[in-house]
């Protein structure tokens, strides 16, 4: 269970390449449409949801998918034993 944990960690911090694309797609669906008085319209929560949460979806899926191929690798890699042939 270490293992998957530090995987985990490994993943979650290589996934801050993520960070500036995700910023600027944050500041320009709901960053431009606040400074232009958005936030006073009905629908304008609703749609900041959706961005939000869809950031959120695709970040998991992100760490999901590369966690996937960490344990199919961990799993398809040969095991090299000190002890030689058995």
């Amino acid at each position: 269970m270490q293992w998957l944990a530090d995987r985990l960690s490994a993943r979650l911090s290589r996934l801050r390449w993520m960070a500036v694309p995700i910023a600027a797609y944050l500041a320009i669906t709901l960053g431009l449409p606040l400074a232009n008085g958005a936030a006073v319209r009905s629908g304008f929560v609703h749609h900041a949801a959706w961005v939000i949460a869809g950031c959120a979806g695709i970040a998991i899926a992100v760490l999901i998918g590369g966690l996937a191929i960490d344990v199919i690798r961990g799993i398809l890699k040969p095991r090299h034993h000190l002890g030689g042939p058995s």
